[in-house]
């Protein structure tokens, strides 16, 4: 192996790239990048320079193996702290942490390393650990509305509403003005529904969805609608759907959503927005026919992955409501329909998936039939009552004047 080593023409390779970098010119930086490690591969600074430049361009494999190799070459604490933050990025905390605890042996009292294995031990779910990390950080800087919305992070994981409260109307305050607050207010919100709760009180489904995500949740034919539970696997009759339909319409009516337009999300969705479109009397619609005055139900009859729900709604030109009857993903790592059915794991099943195949069309009317002989359910006015007079922070809000006044990305006037 050569080891004929030019160091010199190493760093006119380094800041040449970051010439180019700064113009806008990748390709040629990266390239010059690769050059600097070529002319003197021992140089750590010419790994850590290729493994920024990686990272810029979303390559986080390769900028966490530049900034490892910037880690065996000097072992300082700018490799292993970049190294550290490129392994964040790729969920790799173990090793993340133990990037960022090797920076504090170097400088024990760092606080930007501090700070990044705080993060690190609250993305392991280490709470606890984390918020001290973040309270002893706010002792230096106590100003730094940023830390405070961390330790609220972390005061909501712990289950302390009302200090997660406290703490979040404090960096509200203090965040500057060209600051976008929907972040802290949103958490605000999950403090504010959870403590409506006794702490005595043993949370269901229906209850968590509504205190972490402020979305209405309806159940179906196995449940009453009130104790709804989590659902592994859920074979639907149309019976059950429409056992759903007929609450989603109360709901309707009770808290007055001027619906305009329903839209499938998908070719299995079309039977249910079908129907729910001639129950609310209103027309199916595709995206392109909507306008920007409409306010819109967005359908999803089964949600089993988040991306294309979430790309539907980004397509939208109007604001929207969004409706999901069975849930499938994990609502803390994607979006979140405004108003679900059920929610659980497994397989969830409709019939008119099942044989013989029929056109969306009749299985929508399968859906009406059945409506047609529902009996009516004894404890209708306290579902209402959940969220009319109960649980009233819903992330949308005042639909009434025909406009989204909303509180999450689900439901917001289109740009």
């Amino acid at each position: 192996m050569s080891t004929d080593f030019k160091p010199g023409q190493a760093y006119q390779h380094i800041e040449m790239g970051q010439h180019l970098e700064r113009m806008g010119r990748l390709d040629e930086a990266m390239a010059e990048f690769k050059r600097a490690v070529q002319a003197d591969p021992s140089i750590a600074a010419a790994h850590i320079a290729l493994g920024h430049h990686y990272q810029r361009k979303g390559l986080l494999t390769k900028a966490v193996d530049e900034f490892h190799t910037a880690v065996l070459l000097s072992g300082d604490y700018e490799s292993l702290f970049h190294w550290g933050r490129a392994l964040a990025d790729l969920e790799r905390y173990d090793e993340a942490g133990e990037a960022f605890s090797r920076c504090l042996s170097i400088e024990d009292d760092d606080p930007p390393a501090r700070y990044e294995l705080a993060c690190v031990q609250y993305a392991q779910d280490h709470f606890g650990a984390a918020l001290t990390r973040f309270e002893s950080l706010l002792e230096e800087y106590p100003d730094d509305w940023q830390l405070k919305s961390a330790i609220a992070d972390c005061q909501l994981a712990l289950g302390d509403y009302a200090a997660a409260e406290s703490t979040l109307r404090e960096a509200v305050r203090m965040a500057p003005d060209d600051v976008d607050s929907a972040a802290l207010r949103e958490g605000l919100l999950v403090a504010r529904r959870h403590r409506e709760f006794s702490p005595s009180h043993a949370m269901g489904c229906k209850d968590l969805l509504y205190a972490d995500h402020g979305v209405i949740v309806l159940g179906s034919g196995r449940d009453d609608g009130l104790d709804v539970p989590m659902y592994q696997d859920y074979t639907f009759t149309y019976s059950d759907v429409a056992t759903t339909c007929s609450r989603m319409l109360a709901m309707s009516s009770a808290l007055s959503w001027p619906f305009n337009a329903i839209v499938p999300v998908e070719e299995d969705s079309k039977p249910l927005a079908i129907a729910l479109a001639q129950l609310l009397e209103v027309p199916a619609l595709g995206v392109e026919e909507l306008r920007d005055e409409d306010l819109a139900l967005v359908v999803l009859a089964v949600g089993t992955q988040s991306e294309l729900f979430e790309v539907t709604l980004e397509h939208m030109p109007c604001p929207v409501l969004s409706f999901a009857l069975a849930l499938a993903w994990e609502p803390h790592k994607s979006a979140v329909p405004d108003i679900v059915g059920v929610h659980g794991s497994g397989k969830f099943t409709l019939p008119w998936k099942r044989l013989p195949k029929r056109s969306a069309e009749a299985a929508a009317a399968s859906i009406l039939r059945a409506l047609a002989v529902a009996p009516e359910e004894d404890n209708q006015a306290q579902q209402i009552a959940y969220y009319r007079r109960q649980h009233t922070l819903l992330r949308f809000s005042n639909l009434s004047t025909g406009l989204a006044d909303c509180q999450s990305s689900q439901c917001t006037p289109a740009p």
